[in-house]
């Protein structure tokens, strides 16, 4: 019989990965995820408040075709043709309040996934004759209308 040659001689080791290193990828994808996730809601919130954002401005515009043809605001969202009362991708709750002839108010009010949004809970769109356009992320201080109503 021949010696073995350098190339017939195989390795003990299997090809894979061994626990250690599935254990240190797990880790890092763990760690990856918990840096990267809140910040990936933060940005579907953002993009979900343009849903309200859209809805409130297409209502504003069904009320200055309303008011163009009647003495006073519009004072239900079916008056304006609007189905139903949630935001064109039901992420919000409309309704309209305090209608008249000199103003009125558009509220959008999370619901779902949305509600979890602590950054801006309501959005509000307020038109009156002193004042054309005010709109407010919600009645506390503590959220700044500007910084909800980024386009």
């Amino acid at each position: 019989m021949n010696p073995p040659s350098a190339l017939q001689v195989t390795s003990c080791r299997s090809a894979g990965f061994t626990l250690i290193e599935s254990l240190v990828c797990m880790a890092i994808v763990g760690t990856l995820m918990g840096i990267a996730l809140p910040q990936f809601e933060l940005q579907w919130q953002k993009t979900r408040r343009q849903d309200a954002q859209n809805s409130l401005m297409q209502l504003h515009l069904r009320q200055l075709q309303w008011r163009g043809l009647h003495a006073q605001y519009a004072s239900t969202l079916s008056e304006l043709n609007w189905a139903g009362t949630h935001s064109i991708s039901k992420h919000y709750q409309l309704s309209l309040q305090s209608s008249n002839a000199h103003g009125y108010i558009l509220h959008a009010t999370p619901v779902g996934l949305q509600s979890r949004d602590a950054t801006c809970r309501s959005l509000s769109l307020r038109i009156s004759e002193n004042i054309s356009v005010l709109a407010t992320s919600n009645d506390s201080l503590l959220n700044d209308a500007e910084a909800c109503w980024k386009w």
